[in-house]
């Protein structure tokens, strides 16, 4: 509020006020000092600015500041401009009161006390404003993010479903099942009871913002299962993911999309065989990475679009950017590991459970 375009009309218009409300009460009836409407105008307006201007430059101090909550920021907000507008009301009710009054101590008592209660409502009548302004464009920030947020998880929704149910995947898979029935019937079920896996989980997992990891590489497992039936040899899987990091949680389908990314814009054959490794790093970030060997495809926004939307969600829930590395060999992603304290877990924990 303190740096909005129009404070000096605001300045210029709470002064005005101060002067009105004062003889309105007739303060200097009761308090009799010598001094005209105008200087005291004139006093009233620097006072004013001068208790603004050092508000703006503190508040925009602590801009650059991060506070573990809201009672320390605002106590520090009033703790500063309280030591300022004394400092700045001593240095204006002297300077006044040098041209306009005699200069000794028992005269100037009064009018600085008048002067200083002046400063401090004055002071607070604008800290107060601050921090409802503040608060109030913290919720519509608040807000904005939630609805952004809600925006991404439904386009991921939408993405991931559209990802694994389309012509295109439901015509590899039910080809690879029509080739493999004649040939090993006991192969064939297991394939339909994985396909089936991979279905319900996809379905289900729009419904959870976080999902376990151990979970998840649950999902993977049927998912690469279905892959390593359609490529064979060509397709190369290695996941060694610490079991003391499986009971923390990342965010549903990241997984699914980077392998899937992986296999759709990389060559897959056995003279070239596609190799994706996951596996973590210091109980911190899992690691997805494949051997790069791009081959030519016509939507490589999918792509951009999926890591951009994990980027997103692991930004909004955890405020840590997921990392992405590419060389001349390897293309890499590393997740967040998402570590929640025991009451989130709990809840997370009952959520997945109804899943």
């Amino acid at each position: 509020m303190f740096s909005h375009q129009y404070r000096y009309l605001f300045i210029v218009l709470l002064a005005a006020y101060s002067l009105l409300n004062t003889l309105m009460v007739e303060i200097f009836v009761h308090y009799p000092i010598d001094i005209s409407n105008t200087e005291l105008f004139v006093i009233f307006l620097l006072l004013t600015f001068g208790v603004w201007e050092a508000n703006r430059l503190w508040d925009n101090y602590l801009q650059t500041k991060i506070f573990q909550n809201l009672w320390t920021r605002i106590a520090t907000i009033f703790g500063g401009s309280i030591v300022m507008t004394t400092l700045i009301t001593l240095t204006i009710g002297l300077s006044a009161a040098y041209f306009t009054m005699p200069f000794n101590l028992p005269t100037l008592l009064l009018p600085m006390k008048l002067l200083m209660m002046f400063a401090f409502r004055i002071n607070l009548f604008l800290n107060v404003l601050n921090v409802i302004y503040w608060y109030v464009n913290q919720l519509e920030k608040t807000q904005i993010e939630a609805e952004k947020f809600k925006k991404i998880s439904t386009q991921a929704q939408l993405q991931a479903v559209r990802n694994q149910v389309n012509p295109h995947f439901l015509f590899n898979n039910l080809s690879v099942l029509t080739a493999l029935i004649p040939l090993d019937t006991n192969a064939s079920v297991e394939f339909v009871r994985q396909f089936s896996k991979v279905y319900r989980y996809v379905l289900k997992s729009h419904e959870k913002e976080l999902m376990e990891l151990d979970t998840e590489l649950d999902f993977i497992d049927s998912y690469l299962y279905l892959l390593k039936k359609r490529f064979g040899e060509s397709l190369k899987i290695s996941i060694q993911v610490d079991e003391e990091v499986r009971q923390h949680y990342i965010v549903p389908m990241a997984l699914q999309m980077l392998v899937e990314n992986a296999v759709k814009h990389n060559i897959v054959s056995k003279n070239k065989p596609l190799q994706i490794n996951i596996l973590t790093k210091d109980d911190q970030l899992l690691i997805v990475q494949n051997n790069l060997q791009r081959k030519e495809v016509n939507d490589l926004e999918s792509t951009q679009f999926g890591l951009s939307n994990i980027s997103q969600r692991y930004e909004f829930l955890t405020h840590k950017p997921i990392i992405i590395e590419e060389s001349e060999q390897y293309f890499t992603v590393k997740l967040p590991i998402i570590k929640l304290n025991l009451a989130k877990k709990k809840l997370v924990a009952e959520e997945v459970l109804s899943y």
